[in-house]
């Protein structure tokens, strides 16, 4: 089992909310969100993977969300609008790892509207995931 949580390469702070990125594999990103996440920091959610879609075609991103307490709701939608156009022209796949059940909720709403979301409730379940994601067979 991987120990958690992964050295932070990028912190990205707003009045309410934090996210926290590492990039343990060419095509992983690792998201730590706590607080509330607020419209001013979706660019610091999309970025990283429209970066890394553009030089990998694939991206698998792991958000550990247990310390995350809400979000905007524009932010919802925001989401799913990005993950919709960013799906068409690459391979994106989210594991998220929940607390709250706000967060939950938004999580399965997303999951509904695009596909492509693995929900974890289990810590360990999830980090097997990212195992397997970091060494493929």
């Amino acid at each position: 089992m991987l120990v958690s949580p992964l050295p932070v390469d990028v912190r990205h702070e707003s009045a309410r909310g934090i996210i926290e990125i590492s990039y343990p594999g060419r095509h992983l990103i690792y998201y730590r969100l706590a607080g509330h996440i607020d419209a001013s920091l979706l660019s610091s959610l999309v970025k990283p993977t429209l970066q890394a879609m553009a030089l990998h075609g694939h991206i698998d991103e792991f958000f550990d969300c247990t310390r995350m307490t809400g979000f905007d709701p524009i932010l919802q939608v925001r989401t799913i609008e990005y993950l919709r156009a960013a799906r068409a022209s690459g391979s994106v796949v989210e594991h998220v790892l929940v607390g709250a059940k706000v967060v939950t909720l938004g999580a399965w709403l997303a999951k509904l509207a695009v596909g492509g979301i693995e929900i974890y409730h289990d810590r360990a379940a999830f980090e097997a995931a990212l195992g397997r994601a970091l060494c493929p067979s």
